[in-house]
């Protein structure tokens, strides 16, 4: 979570990736995600507040590597559609990432015995989860 993915609107949670995709179905994923990812955000906000946390930028090896592996991908190629897949195999693999962390976070709540009210929106979120759409995506 953080600027979203495709658009690099700032969320103010983790390093910007940005995509490029000439694929319509690609960029209309990426378009409706940045919406998708601007209410998760906000609804997971009153959280950190309940645990008196500022939410704030981390940095992320697991997405750092994915960027650098992307961007080394992208800069050989001249065809923009394998660039295409280089952009969606990049999706599938953050989905996974975010889908990781919310059920880490599921499994921590669980174990804590946490309200309804700090679980629901998580599971909510984990619902919403992009990971089954982007998938049906070209590859």
């Amino acid at each position: 979570m953080g600027r979203h993915p495709r658009t690099g609107a700032d969320h103010g949670r983790s390093p910007r990736v940005t995509f490029h995709s000439t694929d319509e179905a690609l960029e209309s994923y990426y378009m409706a995600h940045s919406e998708a990812t601007a209410e998760q955000l906000e609804r997971l906000e009153p959280l950190f507040a309940g645990l008196g946390v500022e939410p704030g930028a981390i940095e992320s090896a697991p997405l750092s590597g994915l960027r650098t592996e992307r961007d080394d991908r992208v800069a050989d190629l001249q065809d923009p559609v394998l660039g295409d897949l280089v952009e969606a195999e990049l999706g599938r693999a953050i989905e996974r990432l975010d889908l990781t962390k919310l059920e880490t976070l599921l499994t921590l709540a669980d174990r804590m015995d946490l309200p309804d009210e700090v679980v629901a929106p998580l599971e909510q979120t984990k619902t919403e989860s992009g990971i089954e759409r982007i998938q049906e995506l070209p590859a």
